[in-house]
């Protein structure tokens, strides 16, 4: 595979962001020394007020606010009082494509560490040295040329030039960019050591294919990039989207595999496009739900990578392409029945399994045909018990009249925290004069769990199993997913949702038609005429 190639900027497009930052926003010298006064102290503590006020250039012309994620990060790494035995901040911001990462790691946090007096100097690492002194450039063109930040805050700009990725303000603090192959050493200017390092989007999909370059990374960032900074204090943030469980960027957060611990210390910040706890976008502010699942939809299941941190996993035995999806709910009073099977976890911690239920429906054709249609999906960590009976409810309450679910749950895990937290749940939806949600337990003899799993790829390459399109993006059903194509020999993966369908196919496939049917074989009766 041929290496990525990151170009230099052109010098005269760079100027014509140069214009477009100098016409963003101006200066009223009417106003009063008071008011000025009193909007720099404002910006100085308010971190979203500061973008809107000073980068208007970045938000579609002040249409577009900052995401609740973009303002909790930067008051994380420059409000937040450290104590004195820990001064240093590693913060990571896993944020889907078109988030703003670069704009926010790389250039506004930097400014508004400027205006509160705090940066003493700045390190950017990126792909290569071409692709650091790219995103560099946003941040000179702001110190040259915004008008409003230059009258408020004094003017920036001294010597050096983005094109060499390395500049310097007339206070004395330094910018420099390096490649990540480059040797970050030396960045101190005077007396002044930065303090604050930005990594953006050094993973690339040659790099995180081999695991001995991606260590070199790893460690070049938390050797010698990580002590260029300030131990005094200092901050390094790495931004990026999750392209591989073994990318430079999972790495630093630490958990490139299931069940292991992130990183001591760190702070993560892990986005998703869609929230898969309210189902709404992340950055509601300036996308809708539409023009997400339309991306999606065009881009397919590579889109899940680039909005949901989510690696495309081929499988060995269950692969991607035996996923079939259909339209379902309009079948909703066709079914034979709806199954829906609960596999919980017995912690609520990041090592802990996975709380998994699947929801399927068996269908006969007018041919006469049996499949199975996976109708909605609940996979998630750290996440309390009572939430999946709320969600189990709510799937239920969505259902029109005359359809109804039997839910099934592993008797080896329904113990008894999980019975009561079933009866204070069923408490609270008979005081809301709501149906109680009834369980029962599975409570057959079962064959170990890879030989029961592995026993329903045939059904899967006979075509009998499909996916409600509408849940196509969902994350849920996405991690249930792909923790079935990772079953095969030896697996180390989350198993919990290809569990849970297993045990909805086995009370699903006893309403299948004709399988009840039993033969009587009696002796022929001699005809008397």
């Amino acid at each position: 595979m041929a290496k990525p190639v990151v170009e230099r900027r052109d010098y005269n497009d760079w100027k014509q962001f140069c214009e477009q930052v100098q016409n963003s926003n101006s200066v009223n010298f009417l106003e009063t020394k008071e008011e000025q006064e009193a909007r720099k102290k404002r910006a100085r503590s308010d971190y979203r007020f500061f973008v809107s006020t000073y980068a208007s250039v970045y938000t579609d012309g002040g249409k577009t606010d900052c995401a609740d994620f973009h303002v909790d990060l930067a008051n994380e790494v420059e409000l937040k009082k450290r104590p004195k035995e820990d001064p240093n901040k590693i913060a990571v911001a896993e944020w889907p494509r078109e988030h703003a990462k670069s704009v926010h790691i790389d250039i506004l946090i930097p400014l508004w560490k400027i205006a509160r007096g705090t940066l003493t100097g700045m390190l950017l690492m990126g792909k290569n040295e071409n692709d650091a002194c790219n995103l560099l450039g946003d941040l000179q063109a702001q110190l040259q040329h915004n008008a409003l930040f230059i009258h408020d805050f004094g003017e920036q700009f001294n010597f050096g030039d983005w094109q060499d990725g390395d500049f310097t303000t007339l206070d004395g603090i330094r910018f420099l960019a390096v490649g990540r192959g480059q040797s970050p050493r030396g960045a101190r200017k005077g007396q002044k050591r930065p303090n604050y390092g930005a990594i953006d989007d050094v993973d690339d999909d040659e790099l995180v294919n081999n695991q001995k370059r991606v260590g070199k990374v790893v460690k070049t960032i938390l050797g010698a990039f990580f002590f260029a900074l300030d131990t005094r204090g200092c901050t390094m943030i790495i931004a990026g989207n999750r392209i591989h469980p073994q990318s430079v960027l999972a790495h630093i957060v630490g958990d490139i595999k299931p069940g292991a611990p992130k990183r001591e210390g760190i702070y993560h910040s892990k986005i998703f496009a869609i929230d898969p706890k309210t189902g709404k976008p992340a950055w509601w502010q300036r996308y809708t739900l539409d023009m997400i699942n339309s991306k999606l939809k065009a881009s397919g299941i590579f889109g899940r990578t680039e909005l949901f941190h989510e690696h495309h996993v081929e499988g060995k035995v269950f692969k991607e392409s035996m996923m079939h999806w259909l339209k379902m709910w309009h079948l909703l009073q066709e079914y034979e029945i709806i199954i829906g099977y609960f596999d919980p976890s017995l912690e609520d911690n990041p090592t802990s399994d996975f709380k998994a239920v699947r929801v399927w429906a068996g269908y006969t054709t007018a041919s006469g045909d049996w499949q199975r249609h996976c109708l909605k999906s609940f996979v998630r960590r750290e996440v309390p018990i009572v939430d999946a009976y709320k969600w189990m409810s709510d799937v239920e309450d969505r259902l029109p009249p005359g359809v109804g679910i039997v839910w099934y749950i592993e008797r080896q895990f329904y113990n008894r925290p999980m019975s009561d937290a079933l009866y204070e749940h069923n408490k609270q939806r008979r005081k809301n004069g709501k149906r109680e949600l009834a369980i029962t337990t599975d409570t057959r003899a079962k064959e170990k769990k890879y030989t029961r799993m592995v026993k329903m790829e045939p059904a899967y390459s006979n075509n009998e199993n499909y996916f409600n399109i509408d849940e196509m993006y969902n994350p849920d059903m996405i991690e249930g997913n792909n923790q079935l194509k990772g079953i095969e020999p030896g697996y180390d993966t989350p198993d919990d949702s290809p569990d849970a369908d297993e045990g909805a196919w086995y009370y699903l496939d006893q309403h299948k038609a004709g399988r009840n049917f039993k033969p009587r074989v009696i002796k022929r009766k001699k005809k008397r005429w």
